[in-house]
């Protein structure tokens, strides 16, 4: 009975060390740490906004050039800026639905989305704008 009193104090011991597991939280928080580092993996499918933004540039090129053809044609009437530019994108929608397609495919419908509501009120107010300035020169 003694004998069992002297180990039941020793394992009470405020002086009793813990088991050596530095290695293996060594072995856990290592490879953790080194793929932060690293960073994550990029895969081929992954959205890349380069390579979106250049092929959208093309088709958004195809849909600026599509509304200035239209307007040479009507520079020098005495129409309305405004009624022109209205035409010309009247006249182009299917580069814009071209482009908007492409944009819902590759961001989204609501990325899309914002992105045409902000094409379309920069080139609503800037084509009438350019209308007037071309006008003005000539």
């Amino acid at each position: 009975m003694q004998l069992f009193m002297t180990r039941h104090r020793e394992d009470i011991s405020p002086y009793v060390r813990p088991p050596k597991t530095g290695w293996r939280v060594a072995l856990l928080v290592c490879p953790m740490l080194a793929s932060l580092v690293a960073g994550p993996a990029v895969f081929a499918d992954e959205f890349d906004a380069l390579v979106v933004y250049e092929e959208a540039k093309v088709l958004n090129d195809q849909w600026q050039a599509c509304a200035a053809s239209f307007v040479r044609g009507g520079i020098h009437s005495r129409q309305d800026p405004e009624i022109l530019a209205k035409e010309a994108f009247e006249q182009c929608k299917a580069r814009e639905d071209g482009l908007s397609s492409f944009l819902v495919a590759r961001v989204g419908r609501t990325g899309a989305g914002n992105v045409m509501a902000l094409l379309l009120e920069k080139y609503r107010s800037g084509l009438p704008a350019a209308i007037v300035e071309l006008r003005t020169r000539h």
